[in-house]
């Protein structure tokens, strides 16, 4: 018999381009990638059907995250102590890539986005958890009903110090799981002084891509 795949969970294929790529030249690699949506009510469905048997032998969660701790910059990775198998989150903690700015701590997840500087900064106060996502706690509690052994990573896209440049709202469409582009065109053409950030959010998502398909090669390469 095969061997169980090891399942890497992202929101949205976005996400997962560089990660994608770089997996293709892993000629038998016995890794799937799977797209769970945005947000914990689609996540914790499609996790569900994904760890029904036969069960993964692991899964890694992972994608983009915001910053929540100030001393995070964009393309920073987090490894969520609060949520990984210890096992794999020592694993994790040796064979992170040195070209890579790679950091432990907590991640905790809500169900809608913080956006604003001043939500990440009472976020970050309550908690003291370095960043914050929308799906990775419900995948944790999913994994650990299921006993099947979860690390979760995350690439800052958005850092503490800096808002998301378009409202939630207006550029994605949580019941289509699918991005709302003439909205997000509408509210930068309503709102001008944010095209300029937008652009900057932007430009950062490829290094924030890039670190974290090199993270998770690497991993794999070492015996994920």
């Amino acid at each position: 018999m095969p061997n169980p795949p090891v399942v890497i969970t992202f929101a949205l294929p976005e996400e997962s381009g560089d990660f994608r790529r770089a997996l293709r030249s892993r000629r038998g690699a016995d890794v799937r990638v799977e797209h769970l949506g945005v947000g914990p009510a689609i996540a914790g469905q499609r996790i569900g059907r994904l760890l029904a048997p036969p069960q993964p032998r692991l899964v890694i969660c992972t994608g983009f995250a915001g910053g929540l701790d100030p001393q995070l910059a964009t393309a920073d990775l987090v490894i969520a102590e609060n949520l990984s198998t210890p096992e794999l989150l020592a694993r994790a903690r040796a064979q992170a890539p040195s070209a890579v700015r790679c950091v432990v701590g907590g991640v905790v997840s809500r169900a809608e986005p913080v956006e604003s500087v001043e939500a990440k900064a009472a976020l970050f106060r309550e908690t003291g958890a370095l960043a914050v996502d929308m799906e990775s706690e419900t995948v944790a509690g999913a994994c650990r009903a299921a006993g099947v052994p979860l690390l979760v990573v995350r690439t800052i896209s958005d850092p503490a110090g800096a808002p998301l440049p378009v409202p939630f709202s207006e550029w994605f469409d949580p019941a289509r799981q699918r991005p709302r582009v003439f909205g997000m065109l509408k509210y930068l053409t309503l709102h001008p002084a944010r095209i300029s950030p937008f652009s900057r959010f932007v430009r950062g998502l490829a290094p924030a891509r890039r670190s974290l398909a090199d993270f998770l090669i690497q991993f794999l390469a070492d015996g994920g």
